[in-house]
């Protein structure tokens, strides 16, 4: 199903702007609801704010992220789910996760906690873009579900200690490369968690570097949401698969499918 934007839609991208951002929140552990940024590598000032060079350290665990650690590192099974959940205010029931208009694709990656994140040790677990056929994005989803993500650990890792770093790429200004026009590009809305993986395998995944795996030219980091389209090409390495032979995944970014069939800019 194509998608086009209509100037309706671009005046209440601008309305949005103010209230907009978001956190990642909490998580749930094997069924266990812990609260809020307990796992999670301390919050910034501004908690919910993006970033939006890729090539900043900020883009590994958010603002600050890599100079802070958790307060503890919670317990969970391999192949279980975890439920991350994410908010723009606070955690209160009416609070709206992130303004509508910042659409865009949710991902999780994980990394060995010892490297803090440096280096080649990042592999994706979970991607979700946009539905073609429904005409919905992750952030329609999470926004649907009080904030809540599932996604499932691989059940062949190593057992030991993770960072499990989740991401929403927001796209209502990524028409605009961020390196030509700071002032415009994609918004990353990034937080790292950490985990202690239990009953776990043998399997290492391959990793990428974070940053790295991203240019603000890279298709999906560059996207124009207010043109007419119907796919949208997920940045990033390929989601690791468990089971035999599976740990090495193809290279990020290399999708070249075209992002839109206009480039219609937003006001």
């Amino acid at each position: 199903m194509k998608v086009a934007f209509s100037l309706g839609s671009a005046l209440m991208v601008l309305a949005g702007f103010a209230n907009a951002h978001t956190y990642l929140s909490k998580l749930a552990l094997d069924g266990v609801q812990e609260s809020e940024g307990q796992c999670i590598r301390p919050y910034p000032a501004d908690r919910n704010y993006p970033v939006k060079d890729v090539t900043s350290t900020d883009i590994t665990c958010g603002i600050g992220g890599v100079s802070k650690t958790a307060s503890e590192t919670c317990p969970v099974k391999a192949g279980s789910t975890i439920t991350v959940e994410w908010h723009h205010d606070n955690d209160s029931a009416s609070d709206d996760v992130i303004d509508i208009t910042h659409l865009g694709p949710c991902m999780v990656y994980m990394a060995p906690l010892e490297s803090n994140g440096s280096g080649d040790v990042w592999f994706k677990i979970f991607e979700d873009g946009y539905d073609a056929a429904t005409s919905t994005w992750c952030v329609n989803k999470i926004r649907n579900n009080g904030g809540k993500l599932d996604v499932a650990l691989p059940a062949d890792i190593k057992s030991g200690d993770y960072l499990v770093r989740t991401e929403i790429i927001a796209l209502h200004e990524s028409d605009t490369d961020y390196a030509v026009n700071p002032a415009r590009g994609s918004q990353f809305y990034v937080n790292c968690a950490q985990v202690s993986v239990t009953n776990g395998g043998s399997a290492e995944p391959q990793g990428y570097a974070i940053p790295g795996i991203y240019k603000s030219t890279t298709p999906g980091v560059i996207f124009n949401l207010y043109s007419s389209y119907s796919s949208y090409p997920i940045p990033g390495p390929a989601v690791y698969v468990s089971g035999p032979g599976n740990d090495i995944g193809e290279s990020p970014n290399e999708s070249t499918d075209a992002s839109a069939e206009d480039s219609t800019s937003a006001p």
